[in-house]
Parts: C-alpha cells; sequence; structure tokens
C-alpha cells in the first residue's frame, strides 16, 4: 500500500509535469484553424473544413465530409502530418473530391508560416498548399 505521504508526492509529480505548458514550437499553432483554400483553388461553398491543433501534437478535423485524426510534428517552422484515421462517411461526389484533395495536400507538407493577416499556410517547399485563419472554439 501506498502511503499518504508518497501519495501526495507522485501527485505533485504528475500536477508539475502537467503544467509545464505547450512547447513553444507548437504554441502559436494550437487551436482551431477553418480551412479556407487548397492549393489555390478555394473550397466549396458553405462546406466546413477544419484542422484542431492541441498542445500534445494531435490533431483533429473535418474534411468537409469525414473527421479526420492524426499527429502532427513540428520543429522550427518545418511541419509534417499524419493522418491516422478518417471516418468513412459517403457525401456527394464534389465533397469527396474536396477531401481527396485535402487529404493528400496536408499529407504532402513539410512547413508552415503565418501570412501578414495571421492565416496559417500549409506548404510543400514554397508551393502554398493550404491557407487556414484561426478560429475560437465554442465551449
Amino acid at each position: 500500500m501506498i502511503s499518504s505521504v508518497r501519495m501526495v508526492g507522485i501527485t505533485a509529480m504528475f500536477y508539475i509535469s502537467g503544467c509545464a505548458g505547450v512547447p513553444r514550437s507548437t504554441e502559436p499553432l494550437v487551436g482551431a484553424w477553418i480551412v479556407e483554400d487548397i492549393a489555390g483553388r478555394g473550397i466549396i461553398d458553405y462546406s466546413r473544413i477544419e484542422l484542431v491543433l492541441e498542445h500534445d501534437e494531435q490533431f483533429s478535423g473535418s474534411t468537409g465530409c469525414n473527421l479526420l485524426l492524426g499527429r502532427y510534428r513540428v520543429d522550427g517552422s518545418a511541419m509534417t502530418i499524419d493522418v491516422a484515421m478518417t471516418t468513412r462517411k459517403v457525401c456527394p461526389e464534389a465533397l469527396m473530391y474536396q477531401e481527396r484533395v485535402f487529404l493528400g495536400a496536408i499529407e504532402s507538407i513539410d512547413s508552415y508560416r503565418f501570412d501578414p493577416t495571421g492565416a496559417l499556410v500549409l506548404q510543400d517547399g514554397n508551393q502554398p498548399w493550404v491557407l487556414a485563419q484561426s478560429h475560437k472554439r465554442r465551449p
């Protein structure tokens, strides 16, 4: 059996490590991002493509048709996104095509930057693939 003193010490250790904060490299990226453009083509009116980047380098979101989950890695301005799973809902063909283009775009990116408006630009080399605006999620 663990003594109460030892239990307090273990609890404090987890509490302190949990308060370490957001890694500086991911801090500006954390939050919800609404995609406004994919590969210079825009997106379908009234479709909503969203990436939610978490503190622990996990992400979730929507392709405009299906939900997606995965991990992202950041090192300076270098960034990779690995999609681990998507749901398999069938949508109208135009949304399914847009989804394929979006998934291909985010899986090919190797860096990110912010444009002068604060929009997140995900790119492959110097080729911008995805442009997203920050969005505050409703609780």
